[in-house]
């Protein structure tokens, strides 16, 4: 069954749910991708997050963004509520009211240079290869967001910037809310970030259409939303049970319990200068036999080209850097976020960690591991153990140059040679052998008293992992 809806019935018909492409999530994913070690690192410390947003009336976000309600008796209704600079939806779906009918949705309008990819790392989404623009269009049935209504981690949730609404317009009889985000990431990006939700209170069905790139036209997502085919099948999906229910929310409790245990570093995995690091190789194979001394930890603010020579600098980050610093060799000044949720920045100051290491194969077999530790930041609790910070995930850069220089405690140079054909990260120790490197890192000022040197990473923090920490400042 196709329904084919008048230009008075479409408007009111999506309005969903979104994936924030998690802008740390992300932009390390791509680091890591130029990096050429997207298979070797797992960045578990930052957990992917779904932003599923159902769009109310416009009347909430005209009328102060108070709250909106839909008449009772629908089969789904939302509430539309307004929390400082945040916008957040609430969701109600009625099953007796109705099946929930699957839905196809076929855009007739995409934006030029968008291609369909069948497979790949875009695979389902419409890719620009010129701008590395992504479309994406995600429906939601009625089942679907019957359970997201009723599970404690429902992505509905979270919120999005106020700042972002542009109208509301009306398709096919449906409310279609356009939001706009210039800069989404960083504030010298070119890039936009379009979002159109539509939500169908008869079929209880809603529809994100998610549009990134460079060069949009403002009017690419109303244009795309007066393009899109949908289509209520015969087919229907059962409503989720109760007991399938609690068991979602049972599996959210515990990986939120997981999730707060990984934040947490014992006090007997810090260590000091000149101690050697080493695991229990039986417990991480990628590490037996392996050791690592911190020789020398230094903070600087000067750095010369002359001393660390360009040829070492990991990927572009000499290039990048240079753009940084100014003729004695100090860093200028750089834009991070505030954390208020906005887009305001507050200017700081940045300085060098420079860190010597020393690696040894202890073990019989040759082995590939890390040339550098990682820069971490750890707060001291009263218990006498640490929680992991990520201040980035809150107050992070706000220029994207300086978000490459130091993206996931990344070092930007090492002197020792990497192994070339695993990645620029590694290198391969043969038993017995030793080998020694410095590794510059990129540090703000005000954050130095948290930092620390990680060694022996897994991709997780907590008390029964391996992890070994060297503070960088006493």
């Amino acid at each position: 069954m196709k329904n084919n809806y008048s230009p008075e019935e479409m408007e009111r018909i999506l309005k969903s749910n979104t994936e924030i492409p998690g802008s740390v999530d992300q932009r390390i994913r791509d680091t890591y991708k130029s990096l050429g070690i997207l298979s070797d690192f797992r960045p578990a410390r930052r957990k992917k997050r779904k932003a599923w947003v159902t769009i109310a009336a416009a009347a909430a976000l005209i009328a102060g963004l108070g709250v909106t309600v839909y008449a009772a008796g629908q089969f789904v209704s939302a509430r539309l509520t307004q929390n400082g600079n945040y916008l957040t939806y609430a969701l109600n779906v009625d099953p007796s009211e109705k099946e929930a009918h699957e839905i196809r949705v076929t855009p007739d309008y995409v934006p030029e240079g968008y291609v369909y990819q069948t497979d790949g790392p875009y695979e389902s989404k419409w890719y620009n290869e010129k701008t590395e623009g992504i479309m994406t269009i995600i429906p939601y049935n009625a089942a679907e967001l019957y359970l997201d209504s009723r599970t404690s981690d429902s992505s509905l949730q979270v919120a999005i910037n106020k700042d972002s609404y542009v109208k509301t317009i009306e398709i096919q009889g449906m409310s279609v809310d356009i939001f706009t985000q210039e800069n989404t990431d960083y504030i010298d990006s070119d890039d936009t970030q379009q979002d159109l939700y539509l939500f169908n209170e008869e079929w209880g069905y809603a529809v994100h259409v998610y549009l990134d790139g460079t060069g949009l036209a403002a009017d690419e997502a109303e244009k795309i939303a007066e393009g899109l085919d949908i289509e209520v099948l015969d087919t229907t999906v059962p409503y989720p049970t109760e007991e399938e229910i609690a068991e979602l929310n049972r599996e959210h409790e515990e990986a939120n319990k997981e999730a707060a245990a990984s934040t947490i570093v014992s006090g007997d995995h810090i260590r000091g200068i000149n101690d050697t690091l080493t695991i229990d190789g039986n417990a991480y194979p990628i590490y037996q036999g392996i050791e690592y001394q911190t020789e020398d930890i230094q903070v600087t603010d000067t750095l010369s080209f002359d001393d660390f020579p360009k040829e070492n600098f990991i990927d572009d980050s000499a290039s990048v850097l240079g753009e940084y610093l100014n003729e004695d060799g100090s860093l200028k000044p750089h834009e991070r976020f505030t954390g208020d949720g906005g887009k305001t920045t507050e200017s700081t100051d940045a300085a060098f960690i420079i860190v010597k290491t020393k690696l040894r194969n202890t073990g019989d077999t040759a082995m590939d591991v890390y040339l550098s530790p990682f820069l971490r930041y750890l707060d001291k609790n009263e218990s006498g153990d640490y929680t992991l910070l990520d201040p980035d995930l809150t107050a992070g850069p706000a220029e994207s140059g300086w978000a490459g220089l130091t993206a996931d405690g990344f070092p930007i140079y090492q002197s020792a040679p990497d192994n070339g054909g695993k990645s620029v990260l590694f290198t391969t120790l043969d038993p017995g052998e030793e080998e020694e490197c410095v590794s510059v890192y990129v540090v703000d000022k005000d954050r130095l008293g948290s930092a620390y040197m990680e060694y022996f990473d897994t991709g997780a923090a907590a008390a029964d992992t391996p992890e070994l920490y060297v503070k960088v400042k006493e």
